[in-house]
């Protein structure tokens, strides 16, 4: 359901979700009441309110709790990507400082590794995937930086940036692609549905209609933004919201600068 949701911008997202919502929990009501003139008790009516204003805190919550766990889990994203970006262009500079015949090569197939990255692995994060390329590229990368052979301290100092910022590139290529398969648990979008129910069926027994329309219409357009949102973000690579390579591109702009001209 999700990953229909991110066909569409945030705005339609947005659009989509606050008709849904004012259809269900105000339009409905409202038509229905008004022609089979129905208008619960005093009692119901105070006891539906009580209950309405307990099912808005609690779902209030939830969207709150769950909005904080999925920022914190885009940011982590970000964070992974903008480091990741910093290696690259830390590590083409530590080929570029090692010189020799060796040197040039290695930053080669750093900079098509990370232009594979960006065109044709970024896309498979979407599904938790990986791109054969990239990872086949990445081993040929470990392999020969460990087989470097320094012959001045100058060369010593190198291998040795080197081996660290790859260990590092290694390691922050997994974190990416393991954040991928972040996503809100079921159960959390289950107490979400369940809250958002009973919400509903409360407000439909709020008295008199135009409060109902007025009252409930204000707060579901209120959680319908918070709904949003969160549809928005629940993917950390899909939709208009999604993490980007933009951090990974700006180092391929710093490599290619500093690339050895093709003779």
């Amino acid at each position: 359901m999700l990953d229909w949701f991110h066909t569409f911008s945030n705005l339609q997202i947005g659009a989509m979700v606050l008709a849904i919502g004012l259809v269900v929990t105000t339009l409905a009501p409202y038509a229905v009441r008004r022609h089979f003139k129905l208008d619960p008790s005093e009692h119901t009516a105070k006891g539906a309110e009580e209950s309405f204003k307990l099912f808005i805190s609690l779902t209030l919550l939830l969207l709150a709790f769950c909005l904080v766990r999925m920022q914190g889990d885009h940011r982590g994203a970000e964070d992974l990507v903008s480091r990741e970006g910093t290696i690259l262009v830390k590590l083409d500079k530590s080929y570029e400082a090692f010189g020799g015949e060796i040197g040039p090569k290695l930053q080669a197939d750093l900079l098509k590794y990370a232009k594979l990255v960006v065109s044709d692995e970024w896309r498979l994060l979407e599904r938790g995937g990986r791109n054969d390329k990239v990872s086949e590229l990445l081993a040929s990368l470990s392999r020969e930086s460990k087989q470097l052979d320094p012959r001045t301290p100058a060369q010593q100092v190198a291998r040795s940036e080197i081996i660290q910022s790859f260990n590092q590139l290694a390691d922050l290529r997994e974190a990416r692609v393991a954040a991928s398969r972040l996503q809100l648990p079921s159960y959390y979008w289950f107490a979400i549905f369940c809250s958002i129910f009973f919400y509903t069926v409360f407000a439909w027994f709020q008295s008199p209609l135009p409060k109902l329309v007025t009252y409930v219409g204000g707060v579901t357009c209120g959680l319908c933004l918070l709904m949003t949102v969160l549809i928005a973000t629940a993917g950390i690579y899909e939709g208009e919201s999604a993490v980007t390579s933009e951090p990974i591109q700006l180092a391929i702009s710093q490599m290619n600068k500093s690339a050895p001209a093709k003779p």
